[in-house]
């Protein structure tokens, strides 16, 4: 492989945050405690309001991907991908860049795969492109034709998830009509809607990612047929995940453990269940927190402050996009980027932490200094008070979800999936409270 792809591996060490438990969270008036909530507590009425809506929206698309076949179409693509793999080809991640930094370096994910950089793949690599908004970032010239593909991609397999509905992928399926098929490119419908807004960013992010990592459940169960598990990551934070990461980041194949054979279908299915039921327990009892967040950025904005969104996760530095309605609301990318030192933010404005694991407690220390607020997304419990609002994240702790028999380790992460959801609801709902619209299940506190 190129030096591009041996270089692209920067040990980054991330800090353990001592988790903060309070016995019990503060309560001011309207205020929610969020402590890890029971799964689907009774409600008197469902949840209404932007937030909601986007989320079932995530839900809608969750249902109708479960019932269809999509993940059965995909399984060729896996079985020929999975003989790649263990031939010693590499993954190189492509299209939207949130969806490239979402798959590279990810617990649950594969050591061999790497952010595409225009360099030509080697014959046995799998080039797998994600598009989330297909008007603005497209591979269309590269995929147009035999040739062009060639010269891009080599005779790398390319793997691609969009939308096709959008009028760029649309042309360019159609093109491939009456075609003979080529073995070396599968394009998959991801039945997001091609179009503006909320609700259809939201669904177009989730659907394409949620689809990858599916694929990639199927890729590891096509291995396992052929007497073969792929080499993962483990999650940094969980116990001795470091060690393990150092001991697979030279491997395709996992050297000791071995995994009896799984069935077509089965684990792609159980992730997207997964993923669903996550966005569901986050309805069900978060929404009141959003609202309240929502409502001080909102106030926040409208008093000339700033918003600063720093994320723990990869998706959303270059894949999530702020609602252009929304003034002064500042993408700052990833928590290394941040320096609390360079005065940036200021007294008066909010950090929204859309976090991870643990709960900031150091960050937030550093936030309230400079007399910012927080609004902080992570899996443990929080602290709300008159200067924070603390959301559950609602995925599991270590991120990944399925359990593979006779391996240590849960493979594929869903906090990107469900994030995408988090993010787009909380957006649209201090959207909605900015401009002043009724919010029927607004916290009395914050009318």
């Amino acid at each position: 492989m190129s030096d591009i792809r041996t270089a692209v591996f920067v040990a980054t060490t991330l800090a353990c945050i001592l988790a903060v438990f309070a016995a019990g969270c503060r309560r001011e008036a309207g205020e929610v405690s969020s402590t890890r909530p029971a799964a689907r507590p009774a409600e008197s009425r469902p949840a209404e309001g932007v937030a909601a809506d986007v989320c079932r929206a995530a839900l809608a698309w969750f249902d109708k991907a479960i019932a269809s076949d999509v993940v059965a179409k995909m399984v060729p693509a896996a079985e020929a991908a999975a003989e790649r793999f263990i031939a010693g080809g590499s993954l190189l991640a492509a299209g939207n860049g949130g969806f490239a930094d979402e798959m590279f370096y990810r617990a649950g994910g594969f050591p061999f795969t790497y952010v595409w950089r225009e360099e030509l793949p080697d014959d046995n690599d799998v080039v797998v492109i994600g598009l989330y908004r297909p008007d603005a970032d497209g591979f269309e010239w590269s995929l147009s034709g035999a040739k062009a593909r060639e010269d891009t991609f080599g005779r790398a397999m390319i793997v691609h998830f969009a939308g096709h509905g959008w009028p760029l992928v649309k042309s360019l399926v159609r093109r491939q009509g009456g075609k003979a098929p080529d073995a070396r490119l599968h394009m998959f419908d991801t039945g997001a809607p091609a179009g503006k807004g909320i609700e259809a960013e939201c669904v177009g992010q989730l659907a394409t990612t949620a689809m990858a990592w599916a694929f990639h459940g199927e890729v590891i169960a096509a291995a396992t047929r052929k007497g073969k598990m792929l080499a993962t990551f483990a999650s940094d934070w969980e116990p001795d995940g470091l060690e393990w990461d150092a001991s697979v980041r030279d491997h395709h194949v996992h050297p000791t453990f071995k995994v009896p054979p799984i069935a077509a279908g089965e684990i792609g299915t159980r992730y997207l269940k997964a993923c669903r039921n996550q966005v569901a327990d986050f309805l069900a009892t978060q929404i009141p927190q959003v609202r309240l967040a929502a409502g001080r950025l909102a106030r926040c904005l409208k008093r000339g402050g700033r918003v600063w969104l720093v994320s723990q996760g990869h998706i959303h530095a270059r894949g999530s996009t702020v609602p252009p309605g929304l003034p002064r609301v500042i993408n700052a990318g990833r928590e290394g980027r941040w320096q609390w030192e360079s005065g940036d933010a200021d007294k008066g404005d909010v950090v929204v932490w859309m976090g991870y694991l643990r709960y900031p407690a150091d960050q937030a220390q550093d936030v309230l200094g400079i007399g910012a607020d927080l609004v902080s997304i992570s899996v443990d419990a929080g602290v709300n008070d008159d200067r924070r609002v603390h959301i559950f994240g609602c995925w599991k702790d270590y991120d990944t979800v399925i359990d593979l028999p006779k391996y240590p380790i849960r493979v594929l992460p869903s906090s990107g999936v469900v994030q995408t959801a988090q993010w787009y609801a909380l957006l649209g709902e201090a959207l909605a409270a900015y401009r002043g619209e009724p919010s029927a299940t607004a916290p009395a506190a914050d009318k």
